[in-house]
């Protein structure tokens, strides 16, 4: 959580933040426990590594897995929760649970979320974070590019995914009998490095308008799709971060040095630490957009934790 102070600005938190409706809080919410769900952008592996700029302790070759946090991870900090995947307080009993998945398109976070209420169950007090939808869209991309998809029926691909995510939300609320959600969007990967590389590839810019679109597609479904009233979900809007970060002309306001490439000269991803960076990146993960060509890095995450935290405090859940 220290890197969060550090980075954020009131307006680019407020950029986050949808408007939900519901009524006044009457009293603070506060979970005893936090379930993260999704694909990468949530993830913490059992050594700490996360799909990001991974920083390291002062000995400089342990994983410091709580200064650049993922944003579930930020979430629970606030919250005095601790994932087991990174307990270096060594809390006795961890009251965050990891089920985000590498990988994960919204079908495999749909059965996640049944098991786990097959096996558990959520209640009120269960806070839930929920972000997908990345994958569909660079597979329902893929195959465009490949030609086995049309540009409509890649569209509504991934809107029919993006629609399945949203109804995921009402699912786990249950209109207030089950927990309560903080759901973001996917980052608008039409603004990554690997769409200014699909446009080179290809000679078309074609390629990213693509990724933009199918990016609108998934989000516009997702947002229809889940009851709006505010007092069990709450929306982050971290596709708009994206494309407010990467468009920004003033890096300094968002405490970037760079927002077109990718701060990352490793693969995995997990392997990347702040030894491992460009030299542009110097030894901080957070003046870099891009951790590698698709995925943001902790700057991106701290703002979508921040964010994210603000909105379970403020909303009448």
């Amino acid at each position: 959580m220290r890197v969060l102070k550090s980075i954020l600005v009131p307006a680019a938190l407020a950029a986050l933040l949808a408007a939900c409706g519901g009524s006044e809080r009457v009293e603070d919410y506060v979970p005893t426990k936090l379930v993260a769900f999704g694909d990468e952008l949530s993830v913490i592996n059992s050594d700490g590594s996360k799909y990001s700029v991974n920083a390291l302790k002062t000995n400089s070759t342990e994983l410091d897995c709580a200064t650049y946090p993922v944003w579930p991870q930020a979430v629970a900090s606030g919250y005095g929760l601790v994932f087991p995947q990174c307990n270096s307080s060594g809390v006795l009993t961890t009251s965050a649970e990891m089920k985000a998945v590498a990988g994960a398109k919204v079908a495999d976070v749909v059965a996640a979320v049944q098991a786990y209420q097959g096996t558990t169950g959520f209640t009120r007090a269960t806070l839930v974070t929920l972000m997908a939808g990345q994958n569909d869209i660079l597979a329902a991309y893929a195959d465009w590019v490949a030609g086995t998809l049309t540009r409509a029926q890649a569209t509504a691909q991934v809107a029919a995914a993006g629609k399945t995510l949203g109804t995921l939300v009402n699912t786990i609320t249950a209109s207030g009998n089950g927990g309560r959600v903080l759901y973001a969007t996917p980052p608008d990967i039409g603004y990554s490095p690997f769409a200014a590389s699909e446009v080179a590839s290809s000679g078309s810019e074609d390629r990213r308008t693509m990724l933009r679109e199918l990016t609108a597609a998934f989000v516009e479904a997702m947002r229809l799709a889940v009851t709006n009233d505010g007092a069990y979900a709450a929306l982050v809007t971290a596709d708009q971060l994206t494309v407010s970060m990467a468009t920004s002309t003033n890096l300094s306001a968002y405490s970037l040095t760079n927002n077109t490439e990718a701060a990352c000269t490793v693969a995995p991803l997990t392997s990347c630490t702040v030894a491992t960076l460009v030299s542009g990146a110097a030894s901080s993960g957070t003046t870099y957009l891009w951790a590698d060509a698709k995925v943001p890095g902790p700057n991106w995450q701290a703002r979508v934790g921040s964010a994210a935290l603000s909105r379970a405090r403020n909303n009448p859940f």
